[in-house]
Parts: structure tokens; C-alpha cells; sequence
């Protein structure tokens, strides 16, 4: 049995009204105890054709039912319904039916019009009304255990901060249309892009969305920091292994944050996860961020243009008001908010004001409902406290970071956005805040600050959580970053006096423009402060100094080691900066005749296991090009060391086999239309007039043909290689690849085509129903 324990009597009502509309297959409408005398719902609001009454009651006697219902009679022969139905939230019996249905045995065919919970949780758990059940999510995520096992890794994988506080936000949550169309989607189609404006519910539907799932036995795998690359490597091949992937602000809070590879990376990951009919993905993007990723790649934007993947956008203005009323209901009530607070919301039917602001978003209404936000006004003031946040939503942050915080958390706060949007490591930031207070005046020393700061923040402005031991911090939602980078954009003061503070590297591309970042980094390396600098690990930091040594010239012999040990021990690794050189380029600019002689660098190029480890874990590119210029290299200097030869083509082996290793099989399939292929291997029987596929052709086909692709690759790859390298450098004989992503997009193509209607009747009024809601 479903647990009806935590619908409260709106959402009640609302299941109820669902029921008995396919019940009686009539659309039935809802409406407040003070209009028409106290009917729940009914088809005909003018002559009572069908009369429902809902009756709650779910922790409450059958006695206190009964007097209620005896307190009805004389209303319903007042109406005289042709049917009159009551819907029950307790189980009765038999005698029980039998005494309410002579109450009302005039306008009942028989007591079967009285609907019991049993009856109502009958009809649920019957497989034709699962759509039910999934609109009222309360009824298959309290009836689950899922809540008690968010942290249980086999189930979500590394979703500490997707998880941390879904146990309250699900309590708040309203299923409104585009969530039912999202999950319906997902169920048929596996892939979602859902997009929208900062605070419209993005991150909740996903998250509802993902707990869905999880109660059916997927596993779920999230990340919110842009390492797509590595989620894609974590999913499983087994393609019975069910798996929901979330990409939570897939392209960035903000657009300056995104990778330049995001784009591509994304595509790959959709693109693998289309072709598995048990992987789900889940991508949510702000619309602005969203359309300017369109904007900068084409085969982006083209990907989404051709609806090969659907984005669905919450607007606000196709929220429906009834949807918003139920999103204010459902916070007014769950925190409880005073009757005399409440009074002012129901005063002139204000709550319809609030609903049909043209700035409603549920993120202000979550703020405005925070008895901290709200207790600072008059209960009689609260409505205009609330139009006051809808009219100026961008004062929300501004007024509780000026007029209610310590100068010291406005620090703490300032300093968290210098090094990130997301969750940042707790010493990383305490070292960096404890740096920024240490420039500050009137600051007592004697006392823990940080303690202190984490303390008063801690779930009114941001929050902390463990991540495999790891404890990670970061703000309450997204709307405060919003805030803190127009800090960071109009207070040029605050911004210095966190520029003068600077102790992790993350904090330079956040601090200062891209314009501003090559002088900065410049004179990092010339005064040697670089070495305050806190980076990720040493090889981060090495490859940093030696490129920016390359990139400016800079001659300073303390450097030599440094320079060194990158070419050692760095020269695979990958981080990225702006404005870097990548690898090639640094050791273009070092093997140059300034730099070679000043640091001394032939006496790294003759070493032949300096030269072994420069070449390791190179990527095949990257190999190739680094072959080329020591080559150019030794032939100019008409010194060729014996053994680079045979390092060359140990290497290329080793390059080659990763590289072959790693393909993508997925990526290459989208190269040829499936249409054609499935054409050719087809043969028709016309005297039984069917036609047999024969998929073992078709997928062996594929194989050649995206094996011979691969091949072409590599040789593409090795070309600009002197010949004798070439030679050196020939891929295996026989190569095969995975056949299971072949023969997922052999499947794929039979499926049903996207199906995009989904906008809901945003021009029905709702405000009889919207009264029933409130006026209670």
C-alpha cells in the first residue's frame, strides 16, 4: 500500500479529483469551502451532476467522519447531485459503508460511491494509472526507502551535494505540468536538456526526477563541477545496468566558467547514453548560458536544432497559476507561518496578486517564507513585504548582505566566490579567508573567526557537507553567487582587498579579466611570488611557472629546477588556464636559443631517460609533435642520439595502443545513417509479404566501416612524422572494437521519434480552484 501519511489536504484532494476523474471519466473541477456552500468538486458548477466530497480524515476516528458527514446531509439535499461520491482518506467498515450510504442512499446508485483508501490505493497499483501515482510523487517516494538511502554509494554515486537537503526540499515541492512531461519524456526517450532563468525550479525538478528513478533500481551517478569526461568513464557497459546520470549547471553558473572543450564533451556524453535504452540523462542548463553555448559551437547548437535531443524550458510564464498558488501554499504551510502572517495573504485575495506577479519565481517565495526574512516585518505588513521581494527580486541577497552580516561573513563570503560557484575543500578556503582577515582592521585574533563565521552562516547562506571524507563548502543556492558577482563587478574596492589577498591560483580567473590575467601572471613569475601561490599539486605548479616563463621570456636561473622537473615529471599533465601555452609550445619556446643555453637545457635532451619520461603518457598528437621538433632539433644539431629512435617507436606503440584503447565507438556511429545500412542488409519475402533484418550484418558492417575510420585517424595523426618514424609507427594488424554501442544505435533507430508537445493551458484562470487552496 501507497503511505497517504504525508499529503496534506490539498494534495488529497488533488489525488482524489485525479481518481475519480478517470473513475467516472468526467472532468471535474475543485472549489473553496466558501463557494457553493462547501462543495470539493464537481462537473457542473451550475446544475451538480457529480457531487465528490473529499474527506481527509487520514489520522483521524471514524467518529469524528461521521459527525462531519452528518453535518453534509442537509447540503446535498440542498444541491440534489444526480451522483454524489465521497472519497475517504480511512479504511471503513462494512457497517460503516452501510451507515453513510443510508445518509445519503437518494443520490447514491449504490455504497459503492463510497470510496474507501483501500479502494483508491487499489485503483493506484493498478498498472494503467502509474501516471497517477507519478504525478503524486509523495505516493511512490515516501512508499519507497529511498530517503533513508541517499548516502548509500550503491545507489547514488558521489551525490553528497546533490542530496544534502532533498529530504526537506522534496517536502516543498509542487508536480507541475513541464515535470510531468520531463519525466514522461525521460521514461520513453532516456535524454534531457531542461533549461530555464536562475530560481524557476531547474535543480528540484531534476532532483525529483533522479529520485523517481532511483525508486525504480537505477543507480544514480551526479556532478555539478563540469568533469563530464569522468562521469562518462564511470558509467557501466553492461547495458542491463540501469543508470541515471545529472548534470546539475551542465554548462556553468556563469558563462566565463566554461571549459572550452564543455561543448564537445557534452555531445559525446549524450551521445553515448542515447544509444543505452537503460541510461537516463538528465542536463540542466541556465537559458542564457544554454543559448550562448549555442551561439559558440555549431554542432551544438545544430545537435539541438535537428531534435536530437530535446530542451524543455521552465518559463515562468507557462507555470500555470495554479501551480504557482500550490508552490505558495505549500511553503506558507509547511513552515508554518503565523495565522496572523497567513491573514494578510488572505486578505482581498492577495495571494492571487502574489501568484500573477509578473517576477513570481519559487526561489522568492522560499525566501520570503524564512521566518529569519519574514519576522522583520509586521504580520499585517507581510503581504507588502512579499510584492516589495517580487518587485526588487535582485535586493533579496543585497539587503541580508549589507544590513544583517558581520563585515567578517561579507569576507568569508567574498573570498568562497574568489574560488568558486560550486563547493570548494574546507582548508582551502580557511587558509584563504584566514588570509583575507589577516589585512582587515578591528579584527579579534583571540577568538576562533573561522569557527565563529562557519557558524552563523552555516544553512542560512551556505553549506557544508562531507564528500569521502573530504568536508566541502559551498552557498545555499545559486541566487547568492548571482549577488556576489555583482560585488565582485561594481565594488572595486572589496574586489582589491580580495586581489591583495590572493593565496590558491584558483582565485586569479575569478578575481581579474581576461585581459587583465598576462601582466598579473607575468609579474607573479619576475618578483618570485608565484611561490605564496597554493596550487592543486606540484606538477600543476611546475607546468604553470614553465609556462609562463615561456611565454614571457623570463630569464631567472632559481627557475632552472622547476623547469626541470616539468619537463620530468609534467609534461602529460592536463590543467588548463587561460591563456596558456599548452605543452608543445613550452617546449617549443625552451628548446629556442635564448632559453636553451640560459637553462641549460641540453643537459636534459641527452639524457635518454629524461627524454623516456618527457615522452610518457603523451597523448598521440601531442607525441607526434614533440617527435617532430626533437628531431628538427637533433638535425640542426647534427648530434641525433642513438637511442631516441627506439624510444620513438616504443612510445608511438604505447601511444597508439591508448589511443585505440580508448575509442568511443559511440562517437562514430552517428558518422553513417543507420536508415542505409539496416536498407542493404533487408531482404523481402513476397510471397509472405514480410521482411527479415538481418542485425549481424548490419552491425558487422558498421564495424568495418567505423574501424576503417579509426585507421584513417590514426595515419591522419602520423602523417606530418618523418618517414622512418612512420615505419616505426604502425598500428596492430588486427583491431576490433566494442560491438555493443553498435548494436545499442542499431536499436535506437527503431525507436519512436521525439514528440515535443507539452505546453500547458497557461490561460485558464484556476481561480475558483486557486481559492479552494487557500480559503480553507
Amino acid at each position: 500500500m501507497y503511505n497517504y501519511h504525508n499529503l496534506n489536504d490539498v494534495e488529497f484532494e488533488e489525488l482524489c479529483k485525479d481518481v475519480m476523474q478517470r473513475k467516472l471519466s468526467a472532468e471535474l473541477r475543485l472549489f473553496s469551502k466558501g463557494r457553493d456552500g462547501g462543495i470539493d468538486l464537481t462537473d457542473n458548477a451550475f446544475n451538480y451532476n457529480i457531487i465528490v466530497q473529499v474527506k481527509h480524515y487520514i489520522r483521524s476516528s471514524y467518529a469524528s467522519l461521521r459527525t462531519a458527514l452528518k453535518n453534509e446531509v442537509e447540503k446535498v439535499n440542498k444541491w440534489r447531485p444526480k451522483q454524489y461520491y465521497i472519497c475517504c482518506g480511512m479504511d471503513l467498515t462494512s457497517a460503516n459503508i452501510r451507515e453513510i450510504y443510508e445518509m445519503f442512499s437518494e443520490f447514491m446508485m449504490t455504497d459503492h460511491n463510497i470510496v474507501t483508501l483501500n479502494e483508491i490505493d487499489d485503483f493506484l497499483q493498478k498498472t494503467e494509472n502509474a501516471d497517477i501515482v507519478r504525478k503524486h510523487y509523495k505516493l511512490w517516494l515516501y512508499s519507497s526507502n529511498i530517503l533513508a538511502e541517499i548516502y548509500n554509494q550503491n545507489i547514488f554515486v558521489d551525490c553528497e551535494t546533490l542530496l544534502s537537503d532533498v529530504s526537506e526540499e522534496c517536502k516543498f515541492f509542487v508536480p507541475t505540468h513541464i515535470y510531468q512531461v520531463c519525466m514522461k519524456h525521460l521514461i520513453d526517450y532516456g535524454t534531457l536538456m531542461l533549461t530555464g532563468g536562475p530560481g524557476v525550479g531547474k535543480t528540484i525538478t531534476s532532483k525529483m526526477l533522479v529520485l523517481y528513478f532511483a525508486t525504480q533500481g537505477y543507480r544514480i551517478r551526479y556532478t555539478t563541477n563540469g568533469d563530464i569526461a569522468n562521469i562518462k568513464n564511470s558509467l557501466s557497459h553492461d547495458k542491463e545496468q540501469k543508470e541515471v546520470v545529472l548534470l546539475d549547471d551542465c554548462l556553468g553558473q556563469h558563462y566565463f566558467n566554461m571549459k572550452q572543450s564543455q561543448e564537445d564533451e557534452l555531445l559525446s556524453l549524450i551521445k553515448y547514453t542515447k544509444l543505452y535504452t537503460n541510461k537516463k540523462l538528465i542536463l540542466n542548463s541556465r537559458i542564457t548560458i544554454f543559448n550562448e553555448a549555442k551561439e559558440r559551437t555549431y554542432e551544438f547548437s545544430n545537435f539541438f536544432e535537428q531534435k536530437k535531443m530535446v530542451n524543455y524550458i521552465i518559463n515562468m510564464d507557462e507555470i500555470t497559476l495554479l501551480e504557482k498558488a500550490k508552490i505558495l501554499y505549500n511553503h506558507l504551510k509547511l513552515k508554518k507561518i503565523p495565522a496572523d502572517y497567513y491573514s494578510s495573504i488572505i486578505e482581498n485575495k492577495n495571494y492571487l496578486k502574489v501568484v500573477q506577479h509578473k517576477n513570481y519565481t519559487p526561489r522568492i517565495i522560499e525566501h520570503v517564507t524564512f521566518e529569519h526574512n519574514y519576522s522583520r516585518v509586521m504580520p499585517k505588513l507581510y503581504f507588502n513585504f512579499i510584492v516589495q521581494n517580487l518587485t526588487n527580486p535582485h535586493d533579496i541577497w543585497k539587503n541580508e548582505f549589507e544590513q544583517r552580516l558581520q563585515n567578517i561573513d561579507r569576507a568569508f563570503l567574498t573570498t568562497l566566490y574568489s574560488l568558486t560557484d560550486t563547493y570548494i575543500e574546507h582548508d582551502i578556503l580557511k587558509k584563504c579567508f584566514l588570509k583575507r582577515i589577516s589585512t582587515m582592521n578591528n579584527i579579534d585574533f583571540t577568538i576562533d573567526q573561522w569557527s565563529l563565521v562557519l557558524s552563523r552562516l552555516n544553512q542560512s547562506i551556505i553549506n557544508i557537507f562531507d564528500l569521502k571524507g573530504k568536508q566541502l563548502i559551498g552557498v545555499i543556492n545559486p541566487s547568492v553567487n548571482d549577488y556576489l558577482k555583482l560585488v565582485f563587478t561594481n565594488n572595486l574596492l572589496e574586489l582589491n582587498s580580495i586581489r591583495n589577498s590572493i593565496c590558491n591560483a584558483l582565485q586569479f580567473e575569478r578575481c581579474y579579466t581576461k585581459e587583465e590575467l598576462p601582466n598579473i601572471y607575468k609579474q607573479l613569475i619576475i618578483d618570485e611570488t608565484v611561490h605564496k601561490i597554493d596550487f592543486a599539486d606540484k606538477h600543476q605548479k611546475d607546468y604553470f611557472i614553465t609556462s609562463k616563463i615561456s611565454e614571457h621570456h623570463i630569464k631567472n636561473t632559481n627557475y632552472t629546477t622547476i623547469i626541470f622537473d616539468y619537463l620530468s615529471d609534467s609534461y602529460c599533465s592536463n590543467y588548463s588556464y587561460v591563456n596558456c601555452l599548452n605543452h608543445f609550445e613550452v617546449l617549443s619556446a625552451l628548446m629556442s636559443n635564448d632559453f636553451y643555453k640560459f637553462y641549460s637545457i641540453d643537459q636534459f635532451i641527452y639524457s635518454q631517460d629524461n627524454i623516456s619520461n618527457l615522452l610518457e603518457d603523451v597523448d598521440l598528437d601531442e607525441l607526434v609533435m614533440t617527435i617532430n621538433l626533437l628531431n628538427e632539433f637533433f638535425k640542426a644539431q647534427e648530434t641525433s642520439p642513438p637511442w631516441f629512435e627506439q624510444i620513438c617507436k616504443e612510445k608511438l606503440y604505447e601511444s597508439i595502443m591508448y589511443y585505440l584503447e580508448c575509442v568511443d565507438t559511440s562517437e562514430y556511429c552517428d558518422n553513417y545513417y543507420m536508415g542505409d545500412l539496416i536498407s542493404e542488409h533487408t531482404r523481402s519475402y513476397s510471397d509472405r509479404f514480410d521482411e527479415y533484418i538481418d542485425k549481424s550484418s548490419v552491425v558487422s558492417d558498421l564495424e568495418k566501416k567505423i574501424i576503417s575510420d579509426i585507421e584513417d585517424e590514426v595515419q591522419e595523426k602520423l602523417s606530418s612524422l618523418e618517414e622512418k618514424y612512420r615505419q616505426l609507427s604502425q598500428p596492430p594488424i588486427t583491431y576490433s572494437v566494442n560491438t555493443t554501442d553498435i548494436e545499442n544505435a542499431f536499436d535506437s533507430y527503431f525507436r519512436e521519434p521525439y514528440e515535443e508537445s507539452y505546453r500547458s493551458n497557461t490561460n485558464q484562470s484556476f481561480v475558483s480552484e486557486i481559492e479552494a487552496i487557500f480559503e480553507r
